[in-house]
């Protein structure tokens, strides 16, 4: 299958120090994969980058970013926006701030829909109805008629999920699709996650620190640390055989609080560093257990296999 999106080489930065340092990322059409790493990873504003959604004081260094084959970073911002909210949908990691407040469920689902399809208000009403009894959610004109902050969380997010899926994308992107929500409804979304990925067969980049959401969902996994990709591989070959000492430790994390989810994976001793992100030493280096003096060394990508690679001396 061909790629739908291709991260290449990417260097982020912003005023005093690189963000992200040499990103490369792909996801086949149809494939489900997956981000990972601690908040301050590099994560979201990769996501960001994509987006167009980059704060004033953040930069594009170099890299590219194509999306069905369109260089997305050679398009002006209107171009870009146009090619990306047309085709992509995407699922922001806190509903709160996602939907508007001021204006009800059925402004937000319909309004671009009736800008691109040229649509009457009845017809985009009734597409956003049949969306939202596809997601499980059975009173669809009170729904329609509410403000978000009239609705549950488990109820927003779906919503969340609606609007992203409202133009029929091929691509749906998530950040924390299971953050901020409790045991029973996150596990109602990973459910509702995974349907949707059975039916329609859309590829999906899921952007998580929730391991157990992506145990379950993702096909491929890429792990992030301090801006750089450190290991990727098949779902499989990343929890049954991590090779990078942070995967191993993220994971061993994960496993301890399999029965309470609720916390972010912020205790793994020492911190992610902010500078010198695009050394091409180890960045892991002061919280690795495991370190030797070749880890003080520029570091190569190396190929484990045809689909696993992980940046680790070791």
């Amino acid at each position: 299958m061909p790629d739908i999106l291709t991260i290449d080489d990417l260097y982020v930065e912003d005023r005093s120090a690189a963000i992200l340092a040499g990103v490369c990322l792909h996801v086949k059409e149809g494939e489900r994969v997956a981000l990972v790493g601690e908040s301050g990873c590099g994560k979201t504003m990769t996501l960001r980058t994509l987006l167009h959604m980059l704060p004033e004081d953040v930069g594009i260094r170099s890299g590219s970013i194509q999306f069905k084959g369109t260089d997305v970073l050679s398009l002006n911002g209107r171009k870009r926006r146009d090619l990306l909210y047309r085709q992509l949908g995407f699922v922001g990691q806190n509903t709160a701030e996602n939907l508007h407040p001021l204006l009800k469920v059925g402004r937000q689902l319909t309004d671009f829909y009736r800008e691109i399809h040229k649509c009457s208000r009845q017809e985009a009403m009734s597409r956003a109805e049949k969306l939202l009894v596809s997601l499980s959610l059975d009173d669809t004109s009170r729904i329609l008629s509410s403000y978000p902050g009239e609705l549950s969380g488990g109820m927003r997010q779906r919503v969340s999920i609606a609007i992203a899926l409202m133009n029929g994308t091929e691509f749906l992107i998530a950040d924390e699709p299971t953050s901020a929500l409790d045991a029973s409804v996150r596990e109602q979304i990973e459910d509702l996650y995974l349907k949707i990925a059975q039916k329609t067969h859309m590829a999906m980049l899921l952007v998580s620190h929730d391991l157990s959401f992506v145990r379950r969902l993702a096909q491929r996994v890429y792990v992030m640390y301090a801006g750089k990709i450190v290991e990727e591989g098949l779902a499989g070959e990343i929890f049954s055989s991590p090779r990078h000492p942070y995967t191993k430790a993220l994971i061993a994390l994960s496993d301890i609080r399999n029965k309470s989810r609720d916390e972010d994976l912020d205790e793994l001793g020492g911190y992610v560093p902010r500078e010198g992100r695009d050394d091409p030493r180890c960045a892991f280096l002061s919280r690795c257990a495991s370190s030797c003096a070749g880890c003080t060394k520029p570091l190569e990508y190396r190929k484990l296999s045809q689909t696993h690679y992980v940046r680790c001396i070791l």
